[in-house]
């Protein structure tokens, strides 16, 4: 799992923003920012996936389109190479999903990922 979760942070950090797994979101860290959850599928099935973009309010332009930035990049899909193999992400349906709290509104990315690797690598 350790090479997924290096993966999933050099991709989702490579959008002009801090990415961070869910529930190691610094207390005092400032949105913009993305989340995403540390899964990792079976090297012969695949998971429901996603992640979040996050936004102040009334940054609405902003936060759509660097949801639109992470989908491009994935496109029909996207295949890392890491140590023992590869772990790939897909789009799912519904593609994207705006929510809005309190003081900030996200873009719920739906994904699916594959891990074609030996366990516990």
């Amino acid at each position: 799992m350790i090479n997924t979760a290096a993966t999933l942070k050099t991709f989702f950090s490579g959008f002009g923003l801090p990415a961070y797994a869910e529930n190691n979101v610094p207390d005092d860290l400032q949105l913009p920012y993305i989340t995403y959850p540390l899964i990792e599928p079976e090297w012969d099935e695949q998971a429901s996936y996603y992640c979040q973009v996050w936004y102040r309010k009334k940054q609405l332009a902003a936060l759509l389109s660097k949801a639109d930035q992470i989908v491009a990049a994935i496109g029909e899909g996207i295949v890392f190479e890491q140590d023992g193999g590869y772990v790939a992400l897909y789009t799912s349906t519904p593609l994207q999903q705006m929510l809005t709290d309190d003081d900030s509104q996200r873009v719920y990315i739906n994904l699916i990922i594959k891990a074609y690797h030996i366990p516990g690598m």
